[in-house]
């Protein structure tokens, strides 16, 4: 790492990607601690629009047990989420962007030290490290996935020795606040099911999630010769759905072969396609975005979990 107008750029190279994963150990790799580090520096000068506070957490009974928190500040402080009418809407430099991010919100850079793809916070975080992965964010791009943005993502996912890292991906009229391409990463210490859920085989390197209330595709990175193949058969599924205007989700854990195992080895990525949300989303109610099509739902009332 280098200091470069004082943010700081996170070099790495393949070798430094993790594939198996050890549940029963904690060896954070570098990125987790400079990201760690980094996303609690920024908590502790207030760069946040709340102190994370998370007033309670439960794992529901039943053959799907979902993760409810109850996050009342995300409702309350949050922005106010961006009015977005169609899948194919232009980047607008009215209201907010991240180009207008303030160096206390920038964590690191990722890419060549000019701050075109940089980490920064989530100013309202959902949970631990609530972060954003922003790619070519200089070029202004609306919230439609790219092929380089995937590939960056899945990178850092490889990056972390901690098998709690997420990303995760609302696209246009699929719950997304801010039209500029960005990704969520955050960790979720917590076990999903859908961390190794028995899912259909579909046709070449691509599954069905049928067993869940959700139903949606999923692909896995051990189907693939290499990263590149995953990357871009990943990015055709989602690609087509783009095309053919039609919202979608895409979560990306990992994952492992059965809910006992204490080896993550895999890499799975979740992608919903759902019906078309316009408008301004309401932040004040229970809102299905890609958490919770995970499984991770967070509750904004004020009120005690009595469930």
């Amino acid at each position: 790492m280098f200091s470069c107008k004082q943010i700081t750029t996170f070099v790495y190279d393949t070798k430094d990607f993790n594939f198996i994963i050890n549940s029963c150990e904690e060896n954070e790799s570098s990125f987790d601690n400079v990201l760690k580090h980094m996303w609690k520096q920024a908590e502790e000068i207030k760069a946040f629009r709340y102190i994370l506070n998370i007033r309670e957490s439960k794992t529901l009974k039943g053959k799907y047990r979902f993760l409810i928190q109850l996050n009342p500040d995300r409702a309350q402080c949050r922005r106010a989420p961006e009015s977005i009418t169609s899948t194919l809407q232009s980047f607008s430099p009215i209201g907010f962007n991240f180009t207008k991010l303030t160096q206390q919100e920038i964590l690191f850079d990722i890419g060549n030290g000019d701050t075109n793809d940089i980490v920064a916070i989530n100013a309202s975080p959902l949970e631990q490290s609530h972060c954003l992965l922003l790619t070519e964010r200089l070029k202004c791009l609306p919230q439609i996935m790219t092929e380089y943005s995937l590939r960056k993502v899945i990178e850092l996912c490889l990056l972390s020795n901690l098998w709690s890292l997420r990303a995760a991906f609302n696209g246009l009229c699929a719950h997304a606040s801010v039209n500029h391409l960005h990704w969520h990463l955050y960790y979720l210490k917590y076990e999903m099911l859908l961390e190794y859920i028995n899912v259909c085989s579909y046709i070449s390197g691509i599954h069905l999630l049928v067993d869940y209330p959700a139903k949606g595709f999923c692909l896995k990175l051990s189907d693939f010769k290499n990263i590149e193949d995953f990357v871009s058969r990943t990015f055709l599924v989602v690609n087509y759905l783009q095309l053919c205007r039609m919202a979608h989700n895409v979560y990306i854990t990992r994952a492992k072969s059965k809910s006992n195992d204490e080896l993550y080895n895999d890499i799975r990525i979740y992608i919903w396609a759902r019906k078309p949300l316009i408008g301004v989303k309401d932040t004040t109610a229970f809102i299905p975005g890609v958490c919770e099509l995970f499984g991770h739902l967070s509750i904004r009332g004020k009120n005690k979990i009595c469930i």
